[in-house]
């Protein structure tokens, strides 16, 4: 099993802001929040990891032949998975660990790495759960704007938040078809290591992270049940939870 470990000089091993949903859980009480940091893949830019998808497919002739060339490319798109959040947390690294860089300028690189890096689309729909069926398309789009307002202004405050924590790799393993669970850890000075799983789905040519998972907790699910405590407590109303939104 593989074991990556990044630092940099300047954070002096800050975690950088990866797991902004998995870290921020770790460092509270409750894990409430801490999903509101998810959305899409590495970026517009060919995948550097492109090469290990693309195979020249062997002629099959027998069950096991099948078996062992669906091992060979869930091998590679495991690779790829943890390598994109390898990459992601070199990136993460860089604008936060240049003291050059201002709050601003951090504000707006945090941005491009969020839309970047997670599937916000398929992630805020999940989050709002049967909600999503019942609303109309205005409330959909003011939703979803109103949701990637809240990530980047609530962790864009805790940049500050993470001093001498290690952020480490560990392998990864497929989860269903779709699906690869790559497996990370934040290493602190003093204290217990925090599992902290990425789900990764290869999607459209992209790897995508939809969710993230915190010792066992699930931050998607963790937030879906808040926003569904919201409209329940405004008697199942979509606008009481924009409203809320609105307010963050």
């Amino acid at each position: 099993m593989r074991k990556t470990a990044y630092r940099h000089p300047a954070l002096h091993g800050s975690f950088a802001i990866l797991a902004l949903s998995a870290v921020l859980a770790t460092s509270s009480s409750r894990p409430a929040l801490a999903f509101d940091a998810l959305s899409s893949a590495l970026s517009d830019i060919s995948h550097p990891y492109a090469a290990a998808l693309t195979m020249t497919t062997p002629a099959i002739s027998t069950d096991t032949d099948r078996e062992e060339l669906f091992k060979v490319s869930t091998a590679n798109v495991g690779a790829g998975a943890e390598n994109f959040i390898d990459n992601m947390a070199k990136r993460a690294l860089d604008f936060l660990g240049n003291p050059a860089t201002s709050q601003d300028q951090k504000t707006a690189s945090f941005r491009k790495l969020l839309n970047d890096s997670f599937d916000l689309e398929t992630i805020s729909r999940f989050v709002l759960g049967r909600y999503w069926k019942t609303s109309t398309d205005q409330q959909r789009n003011e939703y979803q704007a109103l949701f990637r307002a809240m990530v980047v202004d609530v962790y864009a405050k805790r940049f500050g938040d993470y001093k001498g924590q290690k952020f480490e790799t560990r392998g990864n393993r497929a989860d269903g078809e779709k699906d690869t669970i790559v497996t990370s850890f934040i290493v602190p000075i003093e204290g217990p290591e925090v599992q902290v799983d990425w789900r990764v789905r290869y999607k459209n040519g992209r790897y995508q992270i939809v969710d993230v998972i915190v010792e066992g907790v699930s931050m998607s699910v963790t937030q879906r049940s808040e926003f569904a405590a919201v409209i329940q407590r405004g008697g199942g109303d979509m606008q009481v939870l924009l409203a809320h939104l609105r307010g963050k």
